[in-house]
């Protein structure tokens, strides 16, 4: 790698765009899509790839259906509270453990048990 393409650049849209459309033909062979991608390598291509799809897995609204999944799944898993939020996580579409954990606080700040 030269020095040129081995300094740090930001992603732009385009590139996003390009890596969305070549991972939809290549499927994750980060080695042949960073080919396409001046300036990217592998690693860094895959990295891209783990992030958009974090992001996209993190909506920050909760529609009504969001919140009353989450009272569901924690209700029904409130027993094994140690792995309670990964268990109600996989519940609950586009979530994070971290968001559904952080979301239950919220909605029951006047102090409601995880069972009620």
């Amino acid at each position: 790698m030269t020095e040129e393409t081995s300094k740090r650049h930001q992603w732009s849209s385009q590139e996003d765009t390009r890596l969305k459309f070549l991972i939809e033909q290549y499927g994750t062979a980060w080695a042949k899509i960073s080919t396409h991608l001046p300036g990217r390598d592998t690693q860094s291509c895959k990295n891209r790839h783990q992030y958009l799809k974090r992001r996209k897995r993190r909506p920050a609204d909760w529609s009504e259906e969001d919140e009353a999944l989450l009272k569901q799944f924690v209700k029904k898993h409130s027993k094994a509270f140690t792995e309670v939020w990964r268990a109600v996580a996989k519940n609950v579409p586009h979530k994070t453990w971290q968001q559904c954990e952080k979301r239950w606080n919220i909605i029951n700040s006047d102090g409601n048990s995880a069972t009620k």
